[in-house]
């Protein structure tokens, strides 16, 4: 199993030498192989290796068992572990959103926190793909999510991607690798668990080689999708003009990729994915002028052949930026220079210094502190992956209503500190840093 790893680590260019790789360990098998693989190549690759363990809550004395059995198999192999803990039922009841969603988005957000300049490898295998896809094509997706689970995503890795579940506990057993076991696992409470124990083994019933078949086809849509894909973005590129998107240009293209430069362009202009019924309230516009609301509370129109963006009431707002207390509406900034040498060792400066401290000597032209805009895209210290803004505060779970006021620190070159998200990496401190501008901001 080792050398199919490795294949498909090369054939998705997943690892690069020196990398540090950063597991997701619950315990289970397959995740305790992905460890051991990994550990098995970390020399080859010349691999920082560290594990995370997080506890979800749920399961009680179980889950207990699982994190205390992560770290002594940690312990004996000599590998770091990281272990976060959260009330997922709880947070999902206050935040509105399902168990499972949240869990998901507190689990890679605990990831990003503990190893922000780690690839994070996941057990994510070929059975759980076909499950996904099964569970997709029973809600009606589309072609992008019957792709199944990618092998890569931003600075997510699956190196199990293309191992079935029977591999994995083969391996496991010529290995004398030692696993728990979820106990969840065995209900079919769960939909994912009724797909796993009752359709997967009717349609390996049907054919005996139904885990090469399906990786076969899904290779398959993966390159459909990805030309399609290629296709939407030049598509939206040819209809963007300064004002808009032109209509004329999007209502000629084939319903697919019609359907696909909509979805495109309301990503662009409001950070989420749209749904179904979305896409064709904003295809309907074009055959007439009219306003549409959309997701996160936005809305597009369509006047003299132009799709457009509705205007925010709010409005965009911007001040240039003095040295001292900047008073806002909504919240105050305090913006100080400082010289390194007045603090400590920058190794040994915290976190949260640093989220709100800008390489001073970075800064280009003027500094302005102004609202969030169309389109603004940022890559955080340490994170390695530029997203948008709106992306961002839609992982914190920040209302849409409540964006605008909150400040956004800019110079010539674009975005520098955003409040209660951080810094942009090419502004943040490091050892070479001389001086330091250091913001504070509270809500008022």
């Amino acid at each position: 199993m080792n050398l199919k790893v490795k294949q498909t680590s090369e054939r998705h260019h997943m690892l690069s030498p020196g990398d540090t790789v950063l597991v997701a360990l619950s315990g289970g098998a397959d995740s305790m192989a992905l460890l051991n693989v990994l550990y098995e190549l970390k020399n080859e690759y010349r691999l920082t290796l560290r594990a995370a363990h997080f506890n979800h809550g749920i399961r009680g004395d179980e889950a207990l068992r699982d994190e205390n059995f992560c770290v002594e198999v940690c312990r004996e192999m000599g590998v770091e572990l990281f272990v976060g803990r959260a009330d997922i039922p709880e947070l999902a009841r206050k935040l509105g959103i399902g168990v499972e969603e949240c869990g998901r988005q507190e689990r890679y957000a605990f990831f990003d926190r503990v190893a922000p300049d780690a690839k994070v490898a996941t057990a994510h295998t070929l059975s759980d793909c076909e499950e996904t896809f099964l569970f997709n094509l029973a809600r009606g997706a589309s072609l992008k999510g019957l792709t199944s689970i990618p092998p890569v995503r931003d600075n997510i890795i699956r190196p199990l991607i293309d191992c079935s579940r029977a591999e994995i506990e083969a391996y496991c057993e010529e290995n004398g690798i030692r696993f728990v076991t979820d106990s969840t696992n065995l209900s079919d409470e769960y939909t994912r668990n009724r797909i796993r124990h009752k359709i997967v083994p009717e349609l390996k019933n049907l054919n005996g080689a139904f885990d090469s078949a399906f990786s076969r086809c899904v290779d398959s849509l993966r390159e459909d999708e990805e030309l399609l894909a290629m296709l939407s973005s030049a598509a939206v590129e040819r209809a963007r003009v300064p004002d808009g998107f032109l209509v004329e240009q999007l209502a000629v293209l084939h319903p697919s990729l019609r359907r696909r430069a909509v979805a495109d362009i309301v990503v662009s202009l409001t950070g989420e994915k749209p749904q179904h019924h979305h896409i064709d309230a904003v295809c309907k516009l074009f055959l007439s002028s009219g306003d549409v609301q959309i997701c996160g509370g936005v809305s597009l129109r369509v006047r003299g052949g132009l799709l457009q963006k509705v205007a925010d009431p709010c409005g965009e707002w911007s001040v240039e930026v003095e040295i001292g207390n900047n008073k806002l509406s909504g919240y105050d900034v305090n913006i100080a220079v400082c010289d390194k040498n007045d603090t400590i060792n920058i190794e040994k400066i915290n976190k949260h210094l640093l989220d709100n401290s800008v390489n001073y000597d970075k800064i280009k032209g003027k500094l302005f502190l102004t609202s969030i805009r169309e389109g603004d895209r940022v890559c955080l210290r340490g994170r390695g992956v530029t997203k948008q803004l709106r992306k961002i505060f839609n992982e914190m779970h920040v209302q849409p209503e409540l964006r605008r006021s909150i400040p956004v620190l800019r110079d010539d070159e674009g975005i520098l500190w955003v409040h209660g998200v951080g810094v942009a990496q090419r502004a943040a401190v490091d050892k070479d840093t001389c001086r330091m501008l250091v913001l504070t901001s509270e809500k008022v």
